[in-house]
């Protein structure tokens, strides 16, 4: 069954691209996947507060959206069966695809051109950067690569030149020993940098890996909260709200903005975690953790006022 939710402001916005008929948002995604629930639920919330003459449409991937309008529509696929459902049924209808990461999901450059996706995890760079603002020692990032799942070298490798350090990557696959893989990075570098990865960092191998880390005295930088509770050194990420609220930034920005929406995005927002145990056990001076994130901000406001 299609929930249909439709919110009349007093005074309509004028927009570029709104007819008479109210734009339609419809959110192809699994219901009983509570991430994706609660990413729609906050996305609705905000996006109703920001324009509330948008029609918003909540679709199970097996259903399929009987009356849709390509130059006042727009789809949003969230998760692997939301997003397959969307590219298969709609190709002629513009899309926004919220995967979780650029390693389990990239767009097809052909078939999605003019698409565009919001990725969960960080940008490469972001990482790079909080990397080089906790510590100017360190010259060499280690990284695993799954072969599974590989990693965008080619864009890390220029994110890191940018900020004058080198990486240093190990391939990977499930059938590695991956003890072994982790001394391998860390022998040959001064931090680890952990990338969403289940075939890598799941519940099965994260305390090993953390514990090897202590005896080589090279610090984890990782991608979520928890992984800092279990002993990463630190970590930035976007918690659920921050991805939703930048979904409805983008689906504001098609409808009601005539700058084009950016095909590859990540959240605007993000917050760091660290571990102040961690930092003295290994010597390392326990920064501002506020002062990075106002650094990190200004840098990126910045580069996009310089792009414009």
């Amino acid at each position: 069954m299609l929930l249909i939710l439709t919110f009349y402001p007093a005074s309509p916005a004028a927009s570029p691209k709104v007819s008479e008929r109210s734009p339609h948002v419809y959110i192809v995604f699994s219901p009983d996947n509570q991430l994706h629930s609660n990413i729609v639920k906050k996305f609705s919330k905000d996006l109703q507060r920001r324009r509330p003459s948008i029609v918003i449409v909540n679709v199970t991937p097996g259903e399929k959206i009987k009356t849709i309008d390509s130059d006042t529509d727009i789809i949003i696929g969230i998760g692997g069966e939301g997003m397959k459902s969307a590219d298969t049924h709609y190709p002629k209808i513009k899309k926004l695809f919220i995967s979780t990461d650029p390693n389990k999901y990239k767009l097809d450059r052909d078939r999605n051109s003019n698409d565009s996706i919001l990725y969960m995890t960080q940008a490469y760079c972001r990482q790079v950067r909080l990397i080089r603002q906790l510590n100017r020692q360190w010259k060499i990032i280690g990284i695993l690569n799954s072969r599974e799942k590989p990693i965008d070298s080619t864009e890390i490798r220029r994110c890191a030149n940018e900020h004058n350090l080198k990486v240093y990557i190990v391939s990977t696959t499930v059938e590695d020993n991956i003890t072994d893989k982790i001394r391998h990075a860390l022998h040959h570098s001064d931090v680890l940098l952990a990338l969403p990865d289940k075939n890598i960092y799941n519940s099965r191998t994260v305390k090993n890996i953390l514990l090897t880390s202590y005896r080589y005295r090279k610090p984890v930088i990782a991608f979520s909260k928890n992984f800092v509770n279990a002993g990463a050194l630190a970590a930035i990420y976007s918690d659920t709200d921050k991805i939703a609220i930048s979904a409805s930034k983008i689906i504001e920005q098609y409808f009601y903005s005539t700058t084009p929406i950016e095909q590859v995005n990540y959240p605007d927002a993000f917050d760091i975690s660290i571990n102040k145990q961690v930092f003295r056990a290994l010597d390392i001076q326990i920064p501002d953790i506020e002062t990075i994130k106002m650094s990190l901000q200004q840098i990126e406001t910045d580069a996009s006022g310089s792009l414009r």
